[in-house]
């Protein structure tokens, strides 16, 4: 009886993190199979010395091996392709497609009809037999499976290889034992034409895939070997021709007498296509390496073997098509295999695969047209490192978000940790540690490869007069403030205090930034996202709004002032109920998701009287809101609207340009604590003061009843 030596897999550590990129961002829950491509070589066998390499050389054999490798997932798509690839090597490696199964669960792994899967692919290696496909495209002969779970949080993949071959019952048979190709030629010289043959087929054929049928001459006069594609079967090995007929293939095998694995369904070609065939030599062909011009001593080196099989007829088989090929493990059972390689990652690489297959899972099911790359790569500035900065950061980084610089001037203080989750109690002693720098290493403690940096900075604000030892030390403030709004793509507001929004919010809208403003009060909270100005945003004149979303203090008829000076203990604490941080700031996180993922981003409007619908332009999660406003009294929750006004002091024309105008010395006017004539220097530029004079004018004008 014929018997053959099964394949054994091979696969490199980078197949599976190919794997693991491909079921987050293209199968996802996909099951149908994937055309994968593996390869393997003729056998061989080594020398090696036993006894400490002191002993005799003793030649060991190399089991029959598929290797999967980290190129596996590129598929020469055409002849030329295949034809580069196989230049690179000729004849040395054979290249074949597999069929990748990837599983959901390991349960649906475990239950997965193994024995079906291997007789349909079986039955479609038979079809292309009978078709005559498989003669034209000889690597349709050798498909291979590959059946897997990949348990991504714990990197552990579940994985069962099987190489379908058609089997013979009866079997086929060998009439003597198989002899080496040395013994078989009748001079060395043939052997070297061989080689010669070989590396000229191979090359000029790159969908030969390790198989040829061959006619080998010895009393020829010079050109004693001829070797050919299985469409020559008949021109090569025909009755007409003298000499012997051969059918070959690259041998995985080094058993010095079985031959490999794919020689199965090859015999099982012969017989259908040719049913006239009833015996054949075979030539398990494994010295692709030496047909490179190599060859010394050929006759020494040649490890190829020809068998002389009696091929059972087609019509003898007792079954039509009966297919194994399942790998056994390393003891010999039928049972599929775990790689485990958390061992061999890189912890924080580890942790990022983590988190970015939290966030794959949403395109799975619920959102598969969300970009999670554009919110990853959003640079985010929080101007607050307290609670909300606190809060805001961890929701960011939830999202993936990598970049995040906090600006603040405060120290971490006693009462903080219970309250903002990045400090501790030793960030507290002291004095404090400066709170963007706690921040920042906080943030690199929970998340190594988060880019996270602290500016110490005090902002500044309006209605806090700048003392002249301080002028210079403001300038500098205020331009690396600027310098770091140019630099991020969305500033969030932080602050506790209402003039220290101001700046950043005047910044934001003069660059064209995404700005999100959150604000608590004690049981209520107000998240919100600044209209971005646009080319069309020119008007300078008197009262009215233009064609933008406001900004926070687009509503205001005042200027901010000092809202610090003259507080009792309660006032100046930031007073709230302990819940509303965290929803606040997660409001203003997903505000910002909801954002980016509109297709006119930060310009996106806003829905009107709770419709989320706008016009066609709906994002992935839809229309982003302006203002959400929320109240633990009762738990009541509003999305408001609210256009811009041509008299805010922080976003409008006026303003901008103002600043675009003088800098700084518009920074001071606007920060000057001592206001002549009742109205400060940004209500007098936007125009605020006149509409207090007019309005104070026309209630001069009417007469109060009595009973009024």
């Amino acid at each position: 009886v014929l018997r053959f030596e099964t394949f054994s897999s091979t696969v490199e550590p980078e197949f599976w993190a190919g794997l693991a990129h491909h079921k987050l961002h293209s199968a996802q829950l996909d099951t149908k199979r994937t055309t994968i491509r593996g390869e393997f070589v003729g056998g061989r066998r080594h020398a090696v010395r036993g006894n400490g390499q002191t002993g005799p050389l003793q030649k060991v054999a190399v089991p029959a091996r598929l290797r999967v490798k980290q190129d596996a997932w590129t598929i020469a798509e055409n002849d030329t392709q295949k034809q580069q690839q196989q230049q690179q090597q000729p004849g040395v490696l054979v290249g074949v497609d597999g069929y990748l199964h990837n599983t959901n669960t390991v349960e649906e792994f475990k239950r997965y009809d193994k024995g079906e899967l291997l007789r349909s692919v079986g039955a479609e290696v038979l079809d292309a037999i009978r078709s005559g496909k498989a003669t034209q495209k000889p690597e349709l002969l050798w498909p291979f499976l590959l059946l897997t779970f990949a348990d991504l949080k714990k990197y552990l993949f579940h994985h069962w290889f099987a190489f379908p071959a058609v089997t013979a019952d009866p079997p086929d048979t060998v009439t003597e034992v198989p002899v080496p190709i040395s013994k078989f030629v009748a001079r060395d010289t043939d052997l070297t034409q061989l080689l010669d043959e070989f590396a000229a087929f191979s090359i000029a054929n790159a969908d030969f895939c390790g198989t040829f049928v061959a006619r080998y001459s010895p009393d020829a006069p010079e050109k004693r070997w001829y070797i050919g594609a299985l469409t020559e079967w008949d021109e090569v090995c025909g009755s007409a021709h003298d000499g012997m007929a051969i059918l070959g293939f690259v041998d995985p095998s080094s058993h010095a007498t079985r031959p490999g694995w794919p020689l199965r369904n090859l015999l099982t070609w012969l017989r259908h296509q040719h049913p006239e065939v009833s015996q054949t030599r075979v030539l398990c062909f494994r010295d692709a390496a030496l047909s490179q011009g190599k060859v010394s001593a050929a006759a020494q080196k040649c490890e190829s073997i020809v068998l002389q099989v009696n091929v059972t007829p087609a019509v003898l088989l007792t079954a039509e098509c009966r297919v194994s090929g399942w790998e056994r493990d390393a003891t010999q059972r039928l049972a599929p295999r775990t790689v485990d390689l958390s061992s061999t990652m890189d912890p924080e690489r580890l942790a990022t695969s983590a988190l970015d297959l939290n966030l794959q899972l949403m395109r799975w099911r619920l959102a598969p047209e969300i970009d999670l790359a554009r919110i990853a790569g959003t640079r985010a500035l929080l101007v607050g490192a307290g609670t909300l900065g606190a809060y805001v950061a961890r929701a960011l980084l939830a999202w993936g978000v990598r970049k995040i610089t906090f600006v603040d001037n405060g120290r971490v203080s006693f009462s903080n940790p219970p309250r903002q989750p990045l400090y501790e109690f030793a960030d507290s002693v002291d004095g404090g540690k400066p709170k963007a720098e706690a921040a920042a290493s906080s943030m690199r403690r929970i998340f190594p490869r988060v880019d996270a940096h602290g500016v110490q900075l005090s902002v500044p604000m309006p209605g806090h007069g700048v003392a002249a030892a301080e002028v210079e030390g403001t300038r500098a403030a205020a331009a690396q403030l600027e310098k770091l709004v140019v630099e991020h793509d969305v500033v969030f507001l932080l602050t506790d205090s209402r003039e220290s929004r101001w700046l950043p919010t005047m910044l934001g809208a003069l660059h064209r930034k995404l700005v999100l403003c959150v604000a608590l009060g004690f049981d209520s909270f107000v998240a919100m996202r600044h209209g971005i100005v646009s080319d069309h945003d020119s008007n300078t004149g008197g009262p009215g709004t233009v064609e933008r979303l406001g900004c926070y203090f687009c509503n205001d008829v005042v200027a901010p002032t000092d809202s610090l000076a003259d507080r009792t203990l309660d006032q100046q604490c930031t007073v709230t109920r302990p819940g509303i941080a965290p929803i606040a700031s997660g409001i203003a996180v997903e505000l910002l998701a909801t954002t980016l993922q509109h297709p006119l981003g930060g310009l996106a409007p806003a829905p009107v009287g709770g419709d989320a619908a706008d016009g066609g332009n709906e994002g992935v999660f839809g229309a982003p809101a302006h203002q959400v406003r929320g109240y633990l009294t009762g738990f009541r929750q509003h999305a408001i609207v609210g256009q811009a006004s041509s008299l805010c002091t922080a976003c409008s024309p006026r303003v901008i340009e103002a600043y675009r105008q003088h800098g700084f010395d518009f920074l001071l006017r606007a920060g000057a604590a001592n206001v002549p004539a009742n109205y400060s220097y940004l209500e007098t530029l936007t125009g605020l003061a006149e509409l207090h004079r007019q309005t104070d004018r026309m209630l001069e004008d009417i007469e109060w009843s009595e009973d009024e």
